[in-house]
């Protein structure tokens, strides 16, 4: 994925092995990240219990409505179904081609909504998947 979005022209990436990795990543950032992507399924916590954490306020240097994009190799209608209630705002499968994947992170940026902690927290999210 790194080098997919490097040939995308990212230039600055963080990455994370697993989900608690990721969310100490994300509680000690010292300026805003332009968009999280984050695969659903890690050890350590999942990608659904990262984006939880962000649209709650668990991590309190993450604006509630930052762009989060998710990915998985293997969908399920029940974690579909938890990114949307989550208001993830991308979501697709892997392998995704560069041109998917610019596309659907073009398209995420776009997309922006009211922030609803209290819904959040009542989102049944696995804990494994």
């Amino acid at each position: 994925m790194t080098a997919c979005l490097k040939a995308l022209g990212v230039m600055q990436i963080s990455s994370a092995s697993n989900g608690s990795e990721a969310f100490s990543i994300l509680a000690s950032a010292t300026r805003p990240l332009d968009i999280i992507l984050s695969d659903i399924q890690m050890p350590h916590g999942n990608g659904l219990q990262l984006l939880q954490a962000i649209r709650t306020g668990q991590i309190k240097k993450m604006r509630l409505d930052s762009t989060v994009v998710l990915t998985t190799a293997t969908p399920t209608p029940e974690t579909i179904k938890a990114a949307s209630s989550l208001d993830a705002n991308g979501y697709f499968v892997k392998a995704a081609m560069p041109e998917k994947l610019q596309a659907v992170l073009i398209k995420a940026r776009r997309i922006v909504f009211p922030a609803s902690p209290e819904r959040y927290a009542q989102v049944a999210v696995p804990n494994e998947i």
